[in-house]
């Protein structure tokens, strides 16, 4: 009779002890038999806790001299109303126990019983409210150094509270709100980190998180937004000569871009070969060498600035070509007199500078060189022979015609 008056008695403490808490099972052993109150096994009402973020130490006073075996720590929260046991003490020497992985900032309530090596439970304990420490505070300052090239550089203040351990930093894209972590960085008195290996002009929101020794998060600091170095502008307006012998001259125009450093100059001898690059200049213009005449080439020119970056290569190509020969002049007269044989001609175009003619036939071909007037007067041809003769122009640069056509004439 005694016996089931004290099991009534327990189950009505158990219910009704602290607001909403109740009791579960109290053991693995519970489920299957009865629990039985030993009243003369002490309760466990003199217990000291301390907590910090995630952590509620217990220390209660020694019980060497009682006859029990061990003791069960139970606990419950608002969320979760149900006393659970959390922990199973077999030794009866012990008089500390850390509760660890709890929410920062929550409230919890514990009890304590005390058992023998017959499994007996002693009455329940007086209960215990303990609060967790609330979580570290965000971090006090943090800043994003925009307009690096292929980065962006993070910097904070060093968390105030000694007892943060690492810093984690996450990322999202700038119009998404899933941050993800990217990397963390260790030591509190850390303060940067740069995101490396980021494409031009590319933008991200960031976020950073101090982290305790025992692994809790404070709360994130604020969004920051930066923006990775933008590439210089492309080229505009290149040109490359047409009319220059044996070299071609590009020109282009010279934004004004603060962080220019030089150009880089590329060519091919087809616009459907790759282009290679054949110099760098810091001037709006380049004269590219070229020997022979009417050689065409294909350029592109992009800026680099001073960190390194390459502006955008040019869609299509710029065609230059080097000055062609002179056009082939045209021999207007051939006429015998008794002086000699009369030339004249006329020009293909107005390169020429001088001219050189071309006498075949006779015992011996003859060359007039050096002739700057469009006429010659043959006074060596000889009587009752008859030859034929070609002109040829010479530019400033010494670029020659092709000969003009061949006409007769006899002395």
């Amino acid at each position: 009779m005694m016996k089931k008056f004290h099991l009534s008695l327990c189950l009505s403490i158990l219910i009704l002890l602290f607001n909403a808490c109740s009791v579960s099972q109290v053991s693995n052993t519970e489920s299957s038999k009865e629990v039985l109150i030993n009243e003369s096994l002490p309760k466990m009402d003199n217990i000291k806790t301390l907590s910090d973020m995630s952590n509620i130490a217990f220390e209660w006073e020694p019980l060497y001299d009682d006859n029990i075996q061990g003791f069960y720590l139970y606990r419950c929260s608002d969320e979760d109303a149900q006393f659970k046991l959390i922990a199973t003490i077999k030794d009866k020497f012990q008089t500390h126990y850390v509760d660890t992985n709890l929410k920062p900032n929550t409230k919890y309530y514990y009890k304590m019983r005390s058992f023998d090596n017959q499994g007996h439970l002693s009455e329940d304990g007086k209960i215990f409210e303990v609060s967790t420490t609330p979580r570290l505070e965000a971090i006090p300052y943090v800043q994003a150094i925009t307009n690096l090239p292929n980065r962006i550089k993070l910097i904070w203040r060093p968390h105030p509270d000694l007892r943060v351990n690492s810093y984690i930093i996450e990322r999202s894209k700038s119009n998404e709100d899933n941050f993800k972590k990217i990397a963390e960085v260790q030591n509190r008195l850390s303060a940067e980190y740069i995101d490396k290996d980021l494409k031009p002009n590319e933008n991200f929101n960031y976020q950073i998180i101090a982290v305790s020794f025992d692994g809790i998060k404070s709360e994130p600091s604020q969004v920051l937004n930066s923006t990775s170095k933008a590439l210089p502008p492309e080229v505009q307006n290149l040109n490359a000569s047409s009319d220059v012998s044996n070299k071609i001259i590009l020109t282009w125009d010279a934004p004004n871009y603060k962080d220019f450093s030089y150009y880089k100059v590329y060519s091919t001898s087809s616009s459907f070969l790759p282009y290679t690059l054949i110099a760098k200049t810091d001037k709006n213009s380049y004269e590219d060498l070229v020997e022979g005449s009417d050689k065409t080439k294909y350029y592109k020119v992009t800026m680099v600035d001073v960190d390194g970056l390459e502006g955008p290569m040019p869609k299509n190509g710029v065609e230059g070509k080097t000055l062609g020969i002179p056009s082939s002049p045209s021999i207007i007269l051939a006429q015998s007199t008794p002086e000699g044989i009369n030339l004249e001609w006329v020009d293909g175009d107005s390169r020429a500078v001088e001219y050189e003619v071309r006498r075949y036939g006779g015992e011996q071909n003859a060359i007039f060189k050096g002739i700057k007037e469009k006429k010659l007067k043959d006074i060596k041809a000889l009587p009752g022979v008859e030859y034929s003769y070609e002109v040829i122009a010479i530019d400033s640069a010494g670029l020659r015609s092709e000969p003009s056509k061949r006409v007769k004439a006899a002395q």
